[in-house]
């Protein structure tokens, strides 16, 4: 979390509390849970502790790998201590290994050999210094995997440190057949006919890549200054030129690769700034000055054409009626859609692969070429990436997709709000870890591929359920189904099966199941289980035999009191009286009554990670196993803090902070000595003050103060942060990123609007040039159907290339951003957009809510006008259609961009307030809050 506040030295000024309440804290959602932010770093300023006023230990994991073959995990670490205590814990956050490494030579090893498949998050100690890596461990290959060609990652050559080898090596043990990367023309063709290979990064690795079993598919991308001063190919010498360069990739590479895909996501002006435009018939062109200069030089070659940006049914079927097939040897296509489930975010490859079929294509390959999760703020957490990246593939090939290659192998930055930067399997390396860490989707990608390779999509069961799926891969004793459901809370499934059953989690935990009365049933949730066995059917069962049932909420302090419940009532299977419920190491003996439902009341162990935890375990007796039971928590920290603005009164603006401690400790109240806070604009504080205790926070309880906020203004953005102390003498720093706007009804103007010169940013690549060349300001305002923006811009030139509202911003438009609570709370980001397309005012949504989908925006309006140089935006969405349901009683976040396109060779330029939408990190951390008010 970014921080800027410094804390002065000398007495805090006494606040001025304006009401205090206590009251049960709202649990049971994801919603609830990322409302609470307590950041647990040092704020700016603050003094050292006398442990850290010395020097500190010296400590680095210098483990050159963190991915490991099963029973060879020994990380090695180097220290000036004698010895590194040190603990590793599992997914579910239970230590399931520990001791102390002796340090030798300034060297020490982590012995954790004995673990067996699965994601696991060491925690070294030497002297003051600490440590956290994470580790994966796998199943050694068994040699077929990688003959399977529907499995490979893509990848940035030169982005890596140096260490692009090293990663290679792990895609190996990952299993992947496949690696695409882009070679870049410019860098390769210097000199106009002229190929100079060897200084080019993919010179070294697409060979080392063959020997290691992995094929290349290599991008020939994108421009070069010798043709069309250096935009995407569009005139006959340029295009001549580009098909000569990409047969040339083809003869260079044939020895370890005859693939080539004809550019990337060339319907995208991110990618696309030719003369020509996006089209399809643009694109014919491309493939026809390729296609036949490379069969020419490799005849067996394959040439991949499409590489496009999102499904666009209607853009590939203009393809197929040009006869684009006939220049292509496979049709690539790229989409994302997170952070909904694949199931979702990919709903229309089915008919991508059915108009692919239908224009002659039913052999034709179909390959995904990018899709992926990223794990920025307001992405994905690592452990639904983990989930979502073997269901994507599972669901792509039974759509009717030949060949998938997840986007991406490494991150490409550590910004942790910047959705580029997180979208890889494995984060870079950090202080004291050289190594590159592997995100658990790496072992869950591992754990698909062993268990599908060599296994062609064969259908899917009949569940009796929408929400549980179950795909079939292989055929006879050799099936294997993938299973999981599509559901928010976890089911469970009943299966028809002649003889042991055995079931691999994602992680690849194996255990073998014996069915009672020819059943076996099994706790799924969003988790992939992999099922081997003679089975015959697979039904969702409502009332199943066990299950487990946990709080929804739980924190990383306190142990979990949890219920086995046994049904043994008319008919369920009939199973032994006693049972073993085994759940995280722990064996718990239950006397089950026939005809009744039995609920005992256990303790499990708590958990070190926050974020959701998949409690899975098994029943029997003695070693035979009968059922699976599997059910969700969602782990908070006990102790949690949260700032919200308050606007107290519009104009003259006056405004509040309110400043709420939460104890999520179902056993022990909080007790706090005194609470400081503060506001801050960059280094300078504008308020601060101190509430003196004692201060009592109940069991699952929460206490509030709401102080003045003086000399803060609206549309702004500060530093709000507390220190939390605590009897014993502890003093924990919390805070994050704020800010305070007045939303008026619409009609009611008399707060200051937002200025374009005084409140947002500006980028133009090309120069700006001045206010003439844009300036003025928005005002946002409000009815109780929806948000109103309205603008008024001096823009000396309007100028709107796009012929879809999709497109609109690549010229004048407006661009908005709304997520539902106090940004960085909710991972939830609408973005919509307004321009005149073709004349006429149009609004469209690209990143809409959950239930909703990409399009023109539902039920809004635009006014949009032109009178001389000013154009005028009145714009209204209703709340539903942001993600809300209704007029919101507490802050959302906000933010917009201004988008500047004169035509005049200069390209786009923008004006953005709040930092989310231009910079494309898609965050809704970068919004600003704002407030509704009369």
């Amino acid at each position: 979390m970014e921080q800027n506040g410094t804390i002065r030295s000398g007495p805090l000024a006494r606040a001025r509390v304006m009401g205090r309440s206590g009251h049960p804290a709202a649990w049971g959602s994801a919603a609830a849970l990322l409302g609470c932010l307590l950041v647990a770093a040092p704020l700016p300023g603050s003094a050292p502790s006398a442990h850290a006023a010395a020097a500190a230990a010296t400590l680095t994991v210098t483990s050159p790998d963190l991915f490991f073959v099963k029973g060879q995990a020994k990380i090695a670490l180097t220290s000036d201590q004698t010895s590194v205590v040190w603990k590793a814990v599992d997914d579910q956050g239970v230590t399931v290994a520990s001791g102390t490494a002796p340090v030798t030579g300034g060297t020490a090893t982590v012995d954790a050999t004995q673990l067996g498949n699965g994601y696991y998050t060491l925690t070294a100690s030497a002297g003051t210094t600490t440590r956290t890596v994470n580790f994966g461990v796998v199943t050694a290959l068994a040699g077929h995997e990688q003959k399977d060609p529907r499995f490979g990652t893509g990848i940035h050559y030169g982005w890596n440190d140096g260490d692009d080898q090293k990663l290679l090596r792990s895609v190996k043990l990952m299993g992947m057949h496949g690696i695409r990367s882009d070679i870049n023309w410019s860098a390769i063709e210097k000199t106009p006919g002229q190929y100079a290979w060897s200084n080019y990064s993919t010179d070294q690795h697409i060979p080392y890549a063959k020997s290691l079993g992995l094929v290349s598919l290599p991008i020939s991308g994108y421009r070069n200054p010798h043709y069309d001063n250096n935009r995407t190919p569009a005139s006959a010498a340029a295009l001549d030129a580009y098909g000569k360069y990409t047969a040339g990739i083809v003869e260079k590479y044939q020895q370890s690769s005859k693939e080539v895909e004809i550019y990337n996501e060339y319907n995208s002006t991110g990618f696309n700034n030719g003369t020509c435009g996006i089209t399809a018939d643009c694109y014919l062109q491309m493939l026809k000055a390729s296609y036949g200069k490379v069969h020419a030089k490799v005849p067996d070659a394959t040439v991949v054409g499409g590489g496009l940006a999102g499904l666009q049914t209607d853009w590939l079927k203009r393809l197929y009626a040009l006869k684009g097939l006939d220049y292509m040897d496979a049709l690539s296509v790229h989409h994302y859609g997170y952070p909904s489930p694949p199931e979702q975010a990919l709903a229309k490859l089915p008919q991508v692969r059915a108009d692919l079929d239908a224009a002659g294509g039913e052999d034709f390959p179909l390959w995904m070429t990018e899709n992926g999760y990223p794990t920025h703020a307001d992405g994905v957490s690592q452990a639904a990436q983990a989930a979502y990246v073997p269901r994507a593939q599972i669901f792509s090939f039974a759509s009717g997709v030949d060949r998938y290659y997840w986007y991406d192998l490494t991150n490409d930055g550590t910004d942790a709000n910047n959705k580029e930067h997180n979208f890889g399997a494995f984060k870079r390396p950090t202080t004291g870890v050289v190594a590159w860490q592997p995100k658990q989707s790496v072992v869950t990608e591992s754990v698909l591929i062993r268990q599908l390779a060599g296994r062609a999509y064969a259908g899917r069961d009949d569940t009796a359920s929408a929400d549980v799926r179950s795909y079939r891969f292989g055929t006879g004793t050799s099936t294997v189904r993938a299973l999981y459901t599509t559901a928010a809370t976890p089911g469970t499934v009943q299966l028809s099966a002649t003889g042991p059953v055995t079931v691999t989690d994602q992680l690849g935990r194996a255990k073998t199941y014996v069915p009672v009365g020819g059943k076996v049933q099994l706790g799924v949730d969003g988790k992939v289980l992999y099922v081997k066995g003679a089975v015959s059917a697979v039904k969702a069962v409502a009332a199943p035999s066990f299950s487990l049932e946990l709080p929804e909420r739980t924190n990383t302090e306190e142990s979990v009191t949890a219920v086995l419940k046994t049904d043994r009532t008319k008919g369920q299977p009939a199973v032994s009286p006693l049972l073993d419920f085994r759940i995280a190491g722990k064996t718990y003996r239950v006397t089950a009554k026939p005809g009744a439902v039995t609920r005992t009341t256990i303790d499990l162990p708590t958990s070190a990670l926050t974020g959701t935890r998949s409690v899975s375990g098994t029943v029997g007796l003695g070693p035979v196993n009968f059922g699976r039971i599997t059910t969700d928590t969602e782990v908070v920290p006990p102790t949690e803090v949260t700032f919200d603005p308050v606007v107290k009164k519009a104009a003259p603006f006056a405004a509040a902070l309110k400043v709420t401690v939460t104890n999520n400790r179902a056993r022990s109240a909080l007790d706090l000595s005194k609470l400081e806070w503060q506001v801050n604009q960059d280094t300078t504080f504008l308020d601060r003050g101190t509430i003196d205790g004692p201060i009592k926070v109940g069991t699952e309880n929460k206490v509030a103060y709401t102080v003045d906020a003086r000399n803060v203004k609206p549309w702004n953005r500060y530093w709000t942060a507390a220190y939390v102390s605590t009897p014993d003498g502890a003093r924990n720093p919390v805070g994050a990123w704020n800010g305070w706007g007045a939303v008026q009804p619409a009609g009611t103007s008399t707060t200051t609007p937002i200025d374009l010169t005084t409140h947002a940013g500006k980028k133009y690549a090309g120069g700006y040039q001045g206010e003439a060349d844009l300036s003025g300001s928005l005002r946002p305002q409000y009815t109780d159907a929806g948000l109103v923006l309205k603008g008024e811009f001096t823009d000396n030139v309007l100028y709107q290339p796009a012929t879809g509202a999709e497109n609109m911003w690549q010229g004048d438009s407006l661009q908005f951003a709304v997520t539902p609570e106090v940004p960085g709370r909710s991972r939830q980001y609408v973005e919509v957009g307004a321009s005149l397309v073709g004349g006429k005012p149009q609004v469209y949504t690209w990143r809409p809510p959950a239930g909703q989908s990409e399009g023109i925006t539902p039920g809004a309006t635009a006014q949009i006008t032109r009178e001389g140089t000013t154009t005028r935006y009145t714009v209204t969405v209703p709340w539903a259609s942001l993600g809300l349901g209704g007029k919101p009683a507490a802050s959302i976040g906000l933010g917009f961009v201004v988008n500047d396109a004169d035509n005049d060779g200069r390209g786009r330029g923008w004006f953005e307030w709040g930092a989310s939408i231009a910079n494309n990190s898609k965050s809704a951390t970068g919004l600003r809050a704002v407030q509704l008010t009369d």
